[in-house]
């Protein structure tokens, strides 16, 4: 337990985000509240400079939410995960990027498996690197089975 803690701690300190260190805080809290004897694996993932704003624009209940917690498994930052604010009912996904020179830009197009990447040229997003809107093919773009995160 001693060994686990001192990398624990390490990977907090090394935190920049104060998401991150919330989120890495209440993970924490919970591998170390069950009742197992087993010690359990603590897999470290860099983050990814920049944030993501996913949009659940096919009006199927909880694919944000879906999205953003394999996003936030990868070590990405989602600032936010909700209903299209335009309520657009894509049939396929549409990820828009700031930069196409943006560090996460490559591990996002691994991880989302969709053609439609286009880049922006926006100035107003501010710290947003990303908008990912969901259409009906989520599934596809994921590669998953819903509710099999």
């Amino acid at each position: 337990m001693k060994f686990i803690a001192g990398k624990v701690e390490k990977i907090f300190l090394h935190s920049s985000c104060m998401f991150q260190r919330f989120f890495l805080s209440a993970t924490l809290l919970s591998l170390f509240a069950c009742d197992d004897d087993e010690p359990k694996a603590i897999v470290h993932v860099d983050p990814i400079p920049g944030q993501i704003v996913v949009y659940n624009s096919c009006g199927i209940f909880g694919v944000a939410a879906e999205t953003r917690d394999v996003l936030r498994a990868n070590g990405f930052d989602v600032l936010s995960a909700q209903t299209d604010p335009q309520w657009s009912n894509y049939e396929e996904t549409i990820v828009a990027i700031r930069n196409p020179h943006w560090a996460g830009y490559n591990k996002l197009k691994a991880i989302l498996d969709t053609k439609n990447f286009i880049v922006l040229q926006d100035t107003l997003s501010g710290n947003v690197s990303a908008t990912v809107f969901l259409g009906k093919d989520y599934k596809k773009v994921l590669k998953i089975k819903r509710g099999n995160l």
